[in-house]
């Protein structure tokens, strides 16, 4: 077993695609993995627009497809040859909040680990995952043998995934949280679902929402972004100070 001295350099990759989010998303990322991680690891960024970034963070020049945009270029990942690396990939989507030591990302056991999606139906959440490189090439070549198809039949990476890796370990569910699901973010829940927010309600400015002490990454799937919610409430959902504490 590897000490932390020791162990393998861990190759982390973001996807960072057309103009949702700029580079300060990507800079934040690496600076938070980079305070909360101990295991030695390099940074890439896959994307196609590399201006702006830290000169630290490795770029991976992603090859725009025709067909292709946002959540599919993840399926990139699994290729058989991923520009030449060897040994464990770590994939981090650019809407998280690192809020304590990620050495479980390393350390967890598992040739797969991925998220259990917090939804009823059982599929993967592919904010956080981790697999070897090459291992899971069936990922993307099944998906390139039939994109069209699996584009319109899936709703995105996520179930695609889940269709080609259901035994997929999962990360210790009391570590990687949904902003939206796992916290207490809703200023009136049950109206949520009403559609409060027709009718003018809004989430007060006074309340914020609490963060879980065993918390180390909070998930922003969707809206709102942590930047909506750092210092204000943002409809209904309720302000996050946890954001502007560790999201730098």
């Amino acid at each position: 077993m590897h000490t932390l001295n020791e162990a393998p350099v861990l190759n982390i990759v973001c996807l960072k695609w057309g103009s949702k989010y700029g580079p300060e998303y990507v800079n934040r990322l690496y600076g938070m993995v980079s305070r909360r991680l101990r295991r030695p690891f390099r940074f890439h960024c896959l994307t196609e627009d590399g201006r702006g970034l830290d000169p630290e963070i490795v770029v991976l020049p992603l090859e725009c497809t025709d067909g292709l945009s946002g959540w599919w270029y993840k399926l990139t990942l699994f290729k058989q040859d991923f520009f030449g690396l060897r040994g464990q990939l770590l994939y981090l989507d650019l809407d998280l909040v690192i809020t304590g030591d990620i050495d479980f990302l390393y350390a967890t056991p598992g040739d797969f680990l991925i998220i259990r999606n917090w939804s009823r139906n059982l599929m993967w959440n592919s904010s956080v995952m981790r697999f070897a490189i090459g291992d899971y090439a069936h990922v993307w070549e099944r998906f390139v043998s039939a994109a069209e198809r699996v584009m319109a039949e899936f709703n995105g990476d996520q179930e695609w995934i889940f269709q080609c890796v259901p035994e997929a370990g999962n990360w210790p569910a009391d570590k990687i949280l949904s902003y939206k699901k796992s916290l207490d973010s809703k200023a009136f829940p049950l109206l949520e679902k009403l559609g409060g927010e027709r009718f003018g309600l809004k989430a007060p400015a006074n309340l914020d929402t609490p963060l879980p002490e065993q918390a180390a990454i909070i998930v922003f799937h969707g809206k709102p972004d942590p930047e909506d919610v750092a210092f204000q409430p943002s409809g209904l959902w309720k302000r996050a100070s946890f954001v502007a504490r560790h999201w730098y």
